[in-house]
C-alpha cells in the first residue's frame, strides 16, 4: 500500500466538452492534465488535480479557497468531467495511462526497496 500520492501527466487534444446538454465540437481543447491518485481508499483511481492548456493557461482544481465560480473554474470542471469519466474516449485513455504509469511506479518502488535492503545486508556483512 502506498502512502504518498502518485501523479502523472495526461496529454489531450481535440477534447470536446458538454455545453447546453450536448457535446460541443466547435470548441476543441488541447493541453495536459495532472492525474493524481485518489487516496488509499481508492488506490487505483485518479482525479484531475491541475490542467494546463497548450496556450499556457493554467487551471487549478476549484476548492473552498479558489471556487470563485468564474469561467476558469467552470472550464476546469467541464474538462475534468470528461477526463475522469471512463465512459468517454478521453476518460478511457486517461484511465489506461494512469494504470500503466502507476504500475510502473510500483515496480520502480519495489526495485528500489529491494536494492536498499540488499545494500543494508551487504553493509552489515562487511561490518562483521
Amino acid at each position: 500500500m502506498h502512502t504518498s500520492k502518485f501523479s502523472c501527466e495526461y496529454s489531450f487534444d481535440e477534447l470536446s466538452i458538454r455545453l447546453c446538454d450536448r457535446w460541443e465540437t466547435g470548441l476543441l481543447l488541447y493541453g495536459r492534465a495532472e492525474l493524481t491518485s485518489a487516496g488509499a481508499d481508492y488506490e487505483d483511481e485518479f482525479y484531475v488535480s491541475a490542467i494546463r492548456l497548450d496556450g499556457g493557461a493554467r487551471l487549478a482544481r476549484p476548492n473552498a479557497l479558489n471556487n470563485s465560480g468564474g469561467f476558469e473554474s467552470e472550464l476546469f470542471r467541464r474538462i475534468a468531467a470528461v477526463i475522469e469519466d471512463d465512459g468517454t474516449q478521453a476518460g478511457r485513455h486517461a484511465a489506461e495511462l494512469f494504470a500503466i504509469e502507476l504500475e510502473q511506479s510500483r515496480e520502480t518502488d519495489y526495485d528500489q526497496n529491494r536494492k536498499t535492503a540488499q545494500e543494508r545486508n551487504l553493509e552489515m556483512l562487511a561490518a562483521h
